[in-house]
Formats: structure tokens, C-alpha cells, sequence
């Protein structure tokens, strides 16, 4: 997540430069063809470009509007995370009158929220990080399924309806430790909605495809009028619709780990932290820090 105010020049290069140079390329072309080798019929009225201005910018404002909503959601849907977790930890060590089995379940927890960040990630080379809060036969076994936060929550049940018969949990308590354990599961239900329903695919297609067709023909509009100077005033207007639909690309896949994203890792340390603050562990890790701005 990027949570400085100024987006750095390296970043706005990498993400929109290609496309800016291209768009710069173009204009120079037309210019040459034009003003040069005289092509004077390449030109065509400056009218011809503003419905279609316009159309494209309620595509653009469609297809942002649609993209942050996904973004929002998704930090919404670990903010509830976080909220869910902090009351299964509470609810264990005030509910569970069993204290050996603390640690084994909010450290299946913290291992859980880890999970979930690979699982959405699709980071399924990062298990390995979970054997600080699993016994090694545990993170064996969790690690076949095929959808590992799952196989651990599973194990949650059943060690809660363990304790529940040896009569370290009352049923009363029991049923609201299973319905704290159900909220996590929308939770991830949700995520998992997020990460594998796309936008509508012809929003993003025709979009691009519009911005395209705008860049190219901007120049076209604007030659008779400036000439030599077409360069200085299309490519800024292209590479505004460039940025406009980038955003919205990158912004509707808040689980890919990249810069712009909802920041899982600093939201999972969090959670760790809290849990085994609660716990009695002294030894904890710092919270995550932006790096350079970023907050992964």
C-alpha cells in the first residue's frame, strides 16, 4: 500500500512510460508526416475527438469506481480480520479453562492469518514461515490441502470440541468460539471472492482499447492548430488517460503483493503481535515500517 503522498518519478515511469513513449513516438511521427512529407489530409476536425472524450471518460470513471471498490473491500475484509482475531484470542484465554492449550491454539491462529496472506498470494513456497507457530508433523500434514487456511481452522474445530468433551470448554462457550471461527471463514470467503472474480472483462478490454484509439488520434485534432507543437499537448492529455486506466488496472487485484496493494504482511504481523502480547510472549517482533513509502 502506498501511503506516502508523492508518488516517486521511478514508479510513475515504470508503470505508465511505456506507454508514454509510445504515445510521444506517435506524435512526433504525425508531426513529421504532416508538417514534412505534407500529408496535410491526416488532419481532421478538433470536434471529431470530444464524444469520444467523453464517452471514455465514463468508461475510465466506471471502471475506477469498480477497481477501488475491490481495493476498499479487501481492506475492509482484513480490518474485520484483525477484529475477529483479537476476539478469538480473548474469547481463549477467558473461555478455555485448560491454560496448556493457549499457546497450541493462538499460535494455530497466527500460523492461520500467515496462510491466508500466501493462499491469496499464491505464495505456496512460503509455507515454511509457519513452522515457528506449528508442530512439525502439523505443518506437514496442513501443508497437503489443498487449501491450507482451511485444513487450519479445521483443526481449530476440532481442538476446541477436544476440550469441549474433556470439560475444559462449556457448550455456551463453545458455540461462541465456533461462531467466531465462522466469521474468519467469510472473511475468507470473501477474499477468495476478490481474488477469483475478475471485473467484468469487456470493461477493462474496450477501455484500454478506447485509450489506444484516443492517443492515436489525438494528435490528428490538433496538428492544423499547433503544429510543431503537438507533442507538448497531446502526450501530457494521453498519459493522463494512460494513468487513469492503470489505476484502475492495478487497483482491482489488491492481493498480487505489489505496491499499490492491501498491505497483508504488515496486517499479519500486526495480528501476531497483539496474539502473543496476549499470550504473555515478551519477545516480539516490531511492526512492519513503510519502506520507502510502501507498506507491503
Amino acid at each position: 500500500m502506498i501511503v506516502r503522498k508523492n508518488l516517486k518519478l521511478s514508479v510513475i515511469i515504470r508503470l505508465s512510460g511505456p506507454r508514454v513513449l509510445a504515445a510521444t513516438t506517435w506524435a512526433m511521427l504525425f508531426v513529421v508526416l504532416h508538417e514534412v512529407v505534407g500529408l496535410t489530409w491526416l488532419s481532421v476536425p478538433n470536434t471529431a475527438v470530444g464524444p469520444m472524450a467523453t464517452a471514455l471518460a465514463i468508461f475510465l470513471a466506471f471502471h475506477n469506481n469498480g477497481s477501488y471498490d475491490r481495493w476498499w473491500e479487501a481492506r475492509k475484509q482484513w480490518g474485520q480480520l484483525v477484529n475477529s482475531s483479537r476476539s478469538f484470542a480473548r474469547q481463549v484465554l477467558t473461555f478455555v479453562e485448560d491454560p496448556s492449550a493457549h499457546r497450541a491454539l493462538l499460535h494455530r491462529h497466527i500460523a492461520y492469518v500467515h496462510a491466508l496472506r500466501f493462499h491469496l498470494r499464491k505464495q505456496t513456497d512460503q509455507w515454511n514461515e509457519l513452522a515457528p507457530f506449528l508442530a512439525k508433523a502439523e505443518l506437514d500434514e496442513v501443508v497437503k490441502a489443498s487449501n491450507v487456511p482451511l485444513a487450519l481452522v479445521q483443526r481449530q474445530a476440532k481442538t476446541l470440541e477436544h476440550l469441549r468433551k474433556a470439560g475444559a470448554l462449556s457448550d455456551f462457550r463453545a458455540v461462541q468460539l465456533d461462531q467466531t471461527l465462522t466469521d474468519l471463514m467469510n472473511v475468507q470467503g470473501a477474499c477468495e471472492r476478490i481474488k477469483n472474480t475478475p471485473l467484468p472483462r469487456q470493461y477493462e478490454f474496450y477501455t484500454r482499447l478506447f485509450v489506444w484509439f484516443f492517443a492515436l488520434i489525438l494528435p490528428a485534432t490538433m496538428i492544423d492548430a499547433l503544429g510543431w507543437r503537438t507533442p507538448f499537448f497531446t502526450v501530457p492529455t494521453s498519459f493522463l488517460f494512460f494513468a487513469l486506466e492503470g489505476v484502475a488496472a492495478v487497483n482491482e487485484d489488491p492481493f498480487e503483493n505489489r505496491i499499490q496493494d492491501t498491505p497483508l504482511t504488515a496486517l499479519c504481523r500486526t495480528i501476531e503481535i497483539n496474539l502473543r502480547e496476549l499470550g504473555g510472549e515478551k519477545d516480539l517482533p516490531p511492526p512492519l515500517q513503510p519502506v520507502d513509502g510502501y507498506l507491503l
